[in-house]
């Protein structure tokens, strides 16, 4: 029996299976038609697959979408899935390229699988039947149909692109291969319709460096020359995607590289203006949410101190043009209204302002500080509809540039977004002042909250994302600037109190886990800093949770230095301990600042010398100096290590003389400690 022509592919959903399983819902289907009742006639009597597969076609020609009932036609389609294999099959099978009979078996074939690829379950079948491989080897091997095959392949990646790459990869890198080098090397209009397939190829993992080398000089040539919009726009939106997955690893090095990325950044500004400065005007929003990608790219290289890819006068000059695509950025949000704030690009364009105040904030100062309030509202309104956000920021990927998004995750809330910035904000009075009056601490610190729970116990922070901590410790970088700043609000804002009792119970257990140091070194200072504001508070009058907190401080003040024996002196030196040294650029700040905390708080906590002495803290300090050459101690160590002794020292005449008895005099007059030398002289 030979091949039909399934011109009625379209509602195949619907085809045969195995004779005996059929009859009793077919059977209902014959006496309404005379055409499907002689075509059933045929799937019955078949004896194999190619009689079934046959017949089966026929089946698919005769049905119509209201000649049979649901019943049956689930009955048929289930038996079509069941086909999936033979039909991938002669998507392969080699034979005569020119044979009338061969070339219409494989439309027939391509629109049987075309017709499956659109009901709902469909993708999901053809990609576990070995569909993907199939049209990727008939797609490589450019025989009739090819391009039949390359437009099933995007529809399935469309629909379900994780599951195309797991099952089938190192064919889909064979098609993207096969892509780049065509892009590459094309002059004619074909390289623009390579443009908004390409991004569909992109796998989820590393791109393969020779596909970025094809892409890279072939997007190179499309933007060098005058192009209308429609030309332009998809060339843009695949260098997007390529910087959403690579960053800048796909740019050469070198002046064509830089030149490249310079015109890249350019033409985003220039797109951002123009969409965006004229109130009105219709956005291509999938066009400049691809822009936002492209000028964060910018962002991050004109920052980049080592190895970047621009010279100084080129990242000057992309600073200004960027400043300007900025303003229209803000002019844009200026307008936005309640209705839209729920919108993937709205969302879009306040990570792109994130990501510029994460980095500047002195330009644009007064257009900033109109936006707060704006920004506020828009952060809260994402963060207590939490569900909805994340949501929104898939919405927004999927907007920026085309199906899914391979490379780092964007964030899923504004909050996390704007952190950075307004970390520099709060330290400036004129934004710190619009940022309070909008409510911003009591927001922040609720978020801190909701983003502690995360790393509690009882959660695997192991599979939290690394924005989460990090997020967590701009967080303790803006409250402490608030605490330098704008003690008064520390002290009368009740949040701040929740915050300080979240901490207290955090830093134990926090000191205690490896690679989280810096993090536990933010929880501490912050927290040392906030106990000398809110001293009076019951919550610090030697409670457990109290006690706990400053024994984990000291436990992070203390371990920062050990001594280390040098070959050839008989004295060791002052070194930073393992765990500090890799980190100590990040670390030092909020170490010495931690200390200077705990020094204020010793006068203020008349329970805390006490407990700093059975800690042994000041013996065992002045035994690691004593141990030391003073020559290996810088002097601003010295001068926190003294404001420490000094004030446990006047705090507690047990202090005194366990120092006196640990030869505090002694070290204090090698180490030039004038103050401690005084104090422990004195009764």
């Amino acid at each position: 029996m030979s091949c039909c022509d399934l011109a009625a592919a379209g509602q195949l959903g619907k085809a045969g299976i195995m004779a005996s399983d059929c009859e009793p819902a077919l059977n209902q289907a014959e006496s309404r038609n005379p055409t499907l009742e002689r075509y059933l006639g045929a799937l019955r009597e078949a004896k194999n697959d190619s009689e079934q597969f046959a017949a089966l076609l026929l089946v698919t020609k005769a049905v119509k979408a209201g000649d049979i009932d649901a019943k049956t036609r689930r009955r048929i389609f289930d038996a079509v899935l069941n086909k999936i294999p033979i039909l991938s099959t002669f998507l392969t099978a080699r034979g005569d390229p020119d044979d009338a009979a061969r070339r219409s078996m494989i439309d027939d074939t391509y629109q049987c699988l075309t017709a499956v690829a659109g009901t709902p379950r469909g993708p999901r079948h053809l990609i576990a039947g070995g569909t993907v491989s199939a049209l990727c080897q008939a797609y490589l091997g450019h025989g009739y149909g090819f391009d039949q095959a390359l437009a099933l392949l995007v529809g399935l990646l469309a629909a379900a692109e994780t599951q195309c790459w797991k099952e089938a990869e190192p064919d889909l890198l064979a098609v993207l291969r096969g892509l780049s080098e065509d892009f590459q090397k094309a002059e004619d209009a074909s390289k623009f319709e390579l443009c908004q397939l390409l991004p569909l190829f992109l796998p989820p993992t590393t791109v393969p460096s020779e596909c970025l080398r094809d892409l890279q000089a072939g997007l190179a040539r499309i933007l060098g020359s005058k192009l209308s919009s429609w030309q332009r726009n998809p060339a843009l939106k695949l260098a997007a995607r390529l910087a959403h997955a690579c960053g800048s690893d796909w740019i050469p090095a070198g002046n064509s590289g830089s030149k490249f990325l310079a015109l890249l950044v350019n033409l985003a500004c220039v797109e951002v203006r123009l969409a965006l400065e004229e109130t009105g005007t219709e956005v291509k929003e999938d066009v400049v949410t691809a822009c936002y990608a492209l000028m964060e790219l910018g962002i991050q290289e004109c920052t980049r101190c080592e190895q970047s890819l621009l010279k100084e006068p080129q990242k000057v000059q992309l600073v200004s043009i960027m400043k300007e695509a900025i303003g229209a950025v803000i002019h844009y949000l200026q307008q936005v209204g309640t209705e839209k704030q729920k919108e993937p690009f709205v969302f879009a364009s306040v990570r792109i302002l994130g990501a510029w105040l994460a980095e500047e904030t002195s330009s644009l100062r007064k257009e900033v500080c109109q936006l707060l309030p704006f920004l506020v509202r828009y952060a809260k309104t994402l963060y207590e509809e939490a569900e909805e956000a994340n949501d929104l920021s898939q919405q927004v990927a999927t907007l920026a540039i085309s199906p899914t998004t391979p490379g780092p995750t964007w964030p899923g809330d504004a909050l996390r977004l704007l952190l950075p910035g307004w970390c520099h904000l709060t330290v400036e009075d004129g934004p710190r002042e619009i940022l309070i009056k909008e409510g911003a601490p009591s927001l922040l610190c609720k978020y801190f909250l909701q983003q502690w729970e995360l790393t509690s116990p009882g959660h695997d922070t192991s599979v939290l994302p690394d924005s989460v901590e990090i997020g967590l410790q701009t967080c303790c970088h803006i409250f402490l600037n608030l605490v330098v700043t704008a003690p008064g609000l520390i002290k009368r804002d009740a949040c701040f109190t929740s915050l300080m009792n979240t901490l207290m119970t955090s830093l134990p257990a926090l000191v205690q886990q490896q690679g989280r140091l810096l993090l536990a070194a933010n929880v501490a200072t912050l927290g040392l800093l906030m106990a000398r504001l809110l001293s009076t508070s019951p919550a610090l009058q030697g409670t457990p949770a109290s006690r706990g907190f400053f024994a984990a401080a000291i436990l992070f003040l203390s371990q920062s230095h050990v001594a280390r024996a040098t070959p050839g002196s008989d004295q060791a030196v002052l070194v930073l301990s393992p765990d500090y040294e890799g980190i100590w650029a990040d670390l030092q700040e909020l170490w010495f600042l931690g200390m200077q905390a705990f020094t204020g708080c010793v006068p203020l906590l008349p329970w805390l010398a006490p407990a700093a002495l059975r800690s042994r803290w000041p013996q065992e300090l002045l035994q690691l100096l004593g141990s030391v050459s003073p020559s290996s101690v810088k002097p601003e160590m010295v001068a926190a290590y003294q404001g420490v002794l000094v004030e446990l020292a006047r705090a507690n005449r047990l202090c005194r003389e366990a120092m006196r008895l640990q030869a505090g005099e002694e070290t204090a007059s090698h180490y030039r400690m004038a103050a401690l030398e005084q104090c422990l002289s004195e009764p």
